[in-house]
């Protein structure tokens, strides 16, 4: 039998991996379980984990955007990102619209407020908070260096906000928060 302290080892591993609630489970179906569950349960979390998450990034911040592209492709989170500067194409690509019309649909749309121009990139992302048919169920991330400028968006119930990383550790951290973020997000909606 394995003793506490190796399912504790365990479960750290998984953590770097799921969420801590997600490697919570997958250990306790592994002490539980029969052989044939907990192979259930893993090929679910690994299903998860593998699935290619379709990231579109709204800003006009060049070095942000390589940076935070960057820091995604040395996360374990799979993903495609497509990123634009502008919120009127954003708007396009997201309710696919026009030459978009075939434009896959984003699983995540993160904002990079600071830079959106004016009002109105202002009304592009206060339509797309209103979640209008297609993309109801995709969460919205915005990124901000003042809360206090996106206070007036919380009527719209946005999925998260982030302050925007200035450093390597920041974006890590910025990157790992919506890894799980989605992580917990694609569990409680399956």
């Amino acid at each position: 039998m394995v003793d506490t302290d190796e399912w504790n080892v365990v479960e750290t591993i998984l953590s770097n991996v799921l969420n801590e609630n997600d490697a919570e489970k997958l250990v306790n179906a592994l002490k539980t379980s029969v052989k044939h569950d907990f192979v259930k349960t893993l090929n679910g979390y690994a299903n998860k984990i593998n699935e290619p998450v379709e990231i579109l990034l709204v800003g006009n911040d060049p070095k942000f955007m390589r940076e935070l592209i960057a820091t995604f492709g040395r996360s374990k989170l799979i993903s495609s990102i497509r990123f634009t500067g502008a919120v009127e194409e954003a708007e396009k690509m997201i309710f696919q619209l026009n030459e978009y019309a075939d434009f896959p649909i984003a699983n995540i749309i993160i904002f990079d407020f600071p830079t959106l121009q004016g009002t109105a990139g202002l009304k592009v992302l206060e339509n797309i908070m209103k979640k209008k048919n297609i993309i109801k169920s995709v969460p919205v991330i915005i990124l901000t260096d003042d809360f206090e400028k996106v206070k007036h968006l919380e009527k719209y119930h946005p999925d998260l906000f982030l302050t925007k990383p200035n450093n390597l550790e920041e974006y890590k951290n910025v990157v790992e928060t919506i890894k799980e973020f989605w992580l917990t997000y694609t569990a409680d909606n399956k």
